[in-house]
Order: C-alpha cells, then sequence, then structure tokens
C-alpha cells in the first residue's frame, strides 16, 4: 500500500471521500446520510452531500463544495484544539 492509500485511510477527507464512492456501489440515502454523520460531517453538511448527489454531481465537485465550505478545516481546527487541551 502506497504511502498516499496510507493517509487516504486515516484523514478525514479521505474518509468522506471513500462513504461517497460507496453510495455508487449501493445507493442508499439513509445509509449514506448516517455514514457520512458517523464519518464526522454535520447534520447540514450530510443533507448537502445528499442534495448534491440527487442533483448528479460527482463525488469530485462535492468533495470541492466540501473543501470550499470549510468543513475539513474546520474538522482540522477542531482535532488541534483537543490536542492542545490533552498537553
Amino acid at each position: 500500500m502506497s504511502t498516499t492509500e496510507l493517509l487516504l485511510r486515516t484523514s478525514f477527507e479521505g474518509r468522506v471521500q471513500r462513504t461517497l464512492q460507496s453510495y455508487f456501489r449501493r445507493p442508499n440515502d439513509v445509509l449514506l446520510r448516517e455514514s457520512l454523520i458517523a464519518t464526522g460531517l454535520t447534520e447540514e453538511e450530510a443533507d448537502s452531500c445528499l442534495e448534491l448527489l440527487n442533483d448528479r454531481f460527482t463525488v469530485s465537485e462535492i468533495m470541492y463544495s466540501l473543501r470550499q465550505g470549510g468543513t475539513f478545516r474546520r474538522y482540522e481546527e477542531e482535532r488541534a484544539r483537543e490536542a492542545a487541551e490533552e498537553a
């Protein structure tokens, strides 16, 4: 397994991307929504992803939208704050 694959396996962004990709193997809106929330997205972000999927956006376009909305930045800032509090 390459270093990139290992990083994707553990990063928040990678987990969200793989969850979105799984929708195309087994389309199930309820399961996808619950999986996205379990991954760490807010309910609003998960609902937004579902709307974009229903509007026929690709995973890349949805990921771009999440990046532009600051989803991944917010998550990383929360993790950094938690790590600082533990130290």
